[in-house]
């Protein structure tokens, strides 16, 4: 079910205005709600990891181990068995949350988060669990999305495409690449290059996606063979782990050819690539990993 486009709905059927602010607070009071009640104690209780995310935010990093900053936020102590204890209200990072003026800024404060978690070895399951849930926050609120993509303990938060797609091509992929992380890598990396928007690093993002499928190819192929010469050992890989005749013909025609042709032409020795080319060779490069995969899941189970 897809709640923002049924809520876009009835906004449209009601005649009711979108109010751009309104709609951004009622994010950040999700977001601040789904880290309070998963990872906020935690966090007021460790204040390392508080003193972590301010730091890579290039703020003050003097976090006292309790502090009283009373404000609608619940920025204040709790008492806890005779002690006082600080509260996820009165840490940095539910002050950044509150403090952040536009998107660009709550999903830089989000990513943080992760970081730091990822460094301080939160459990699996626990990244697991918030990374569901702020999906389904960003999902609540029209025009204010961003994709979350998880692999193992590493989160990558990146701007939102076709849902569909996000969830099978990009989210996915993540997910199964955890035992290939070699492969996983320049994934994330090329990712997180389109995330910035910096079409001086689009060379590198084209890059790490060949890269990508490369080690891919390594590895369930079980050689060390260029790029340009696994094509026949692909293709009776392919074959011998079920694909039709004709998927194996068009995964072999579009991956040798366009496909390589484009990044030797365009990426590699022209550079007469477009940035708004990014985004169909990351959802085309996961694709390509994504029928992989699959084949060797399914011959594995």
């Amino acid at each position: 079910m897809d709640i923002r486009r049924r809520l876009e709905n009835h906004y449209r059927r009601w005649n009711i205005s979108f109010d751009e602010e309104e709609q951004f607070r009622q994010l950040k009071n999700r977001v601040r709600s789904v880290l309070a009640s998963t990872i906020g104690q935690s966090i007021a209780e460790n204040t390392r990891i508080d003193k972590e995310f301010a730091e890579v935010l290039g703020e003050d990093v003097g976090v006292p181990e309790y502090i009283t900053v009373p404000s609608p936020t619940m920025r204040s102590l709790e008492v806890v068995q005779g002690r006082q204890q600080r509260a996820f209200g009165a840490t940095r990072v539910c002050e950044a949350i509150d403090d952040a003026d536009n998107l660009g800024q709550l999903v830089t404060a989000l990513q943080v988060v992760f970081f730091v978690l990822e460094k301080y070895d939160y459990k699996t399951s626990l990244i697991a669990a918030l990374v569901e849930r702020l999906r389904r926050t960003t999902g609540l609120t029209p025009h204010f999305e961003f994709s979350i993509a998880r692999r193992g303990k590493s989160v990558t938060i990146y701007p939102a495409g076709v849902k569909t797609l996000d969830d099978g091509i990009v989210n996915d992929v993540l997910g199964w690449l955890s035992e290939y992380p070699k492969v996983a890598e320049p994934f994330e990396r090329a990712l997180e290059m389109y995330m910035k928007s910096d079409k001086n690093n689009y060379r590198s993002l084209f890059d790490n996606l060949r890269f990508a499928l490369e080690q891919l190819l390594k590895r369930i192929l079980g050689n060390e063979k260029s790029f340009e010469n696994q094509e026949q050992p692909l293709l009776s890989w392919i074959k011998a782990h079920g694909a039709h005749q004709q998927v194996a013909n068009m995964y072999r025609h579009l991956l040798f050819g366009p496909y390589r042709i484009y990044q030797n032409k365009a990426v590699k020795h022209g550079e007469e690539y477009s940035e708004n080319e990014a985004e169909f060779m990351i959802y085309l490069t996961g694709t390509f990993m994504r029928l992989l995969l699959q084949l060797d899941k399914n011959r594995s189970n």
